[in-house]
């Protein structure tokens, strides 16, 4: 039985061993590749919710000689660009949800917005900074917190914080 030539026998070893590296080769590109979409769905995901990650509320009290003289929320927009169709939960005191804060858009920036007894039960925002009074967090209250928080942002991107702050992306 005649097997070849020398030659042919080594051009054959030479073609099986090319044919072992390419296979090695594809699936060492599929693994790079495979990370790499990764690598690019995690960015677009940080990307898709970098701005409503900046965005978010808690109660507060304006303090006047060190007694709280009232009550009210701080709404925090720190991204550079407005939200829109925000809405606030906040419950009171008394444990009951008050009425809930709805503003048609928020600029940049971080607004007090203080409880009334008018039709809107809250009065309009002001910038934290115009305030000449402390506007101190309620850190430690069990009574007044934030119950949760919609808005959309400027990609109209739907968002939710719910009451322990977590953001989820709403379906569209």
């Amino acid at each position: 039985m005649n097997l070849g030539s020398l030659a042919d026998i080594v051009t054959a070893l030479t073609a099986i061993g090319a044919l072992f590296a390419a296979i090695v080769g594809a699936k060492h590109a599929a693994r790079l590749f495979a990370v790499e979409a990764k690598r690019d769905q995690n960015a677009a995901a940080r990307e898709k919710q970098a701005q409503a990650s900046r965005v978010f509320a808690w109660v507060a009290a304006r303090m006047v000689d060190g007694e709280a003289a009232a009550y009210g929320a701080v709404v925090v927009n720190s991204s550079d660009q407005a939200i829109y169709d925000v809405m606030v939960r906040v419950v009171g005191a008394n444990g009951v949800e008050r009425t809930p804060i709805k503003l048609a858009f928020l600029p940049p920036g971080s607004f007090y917005l203080e409880e009334s007894v008018k039709a809107f039960a809250w009065n309009y925002p002001s910038r934290l900074r115009s305030f000449d009074d402390e506007i101190r967090p309620l850190a430690k209250s069990k009574k007044r917190y934030i119950a949760g928080m919609w808005f959309r942002d400027s990609s109209n991107l739907n968002w939710t914080r719910d009451e322990t702050g977590i953001l989820v992306a709403q379906p569209v």
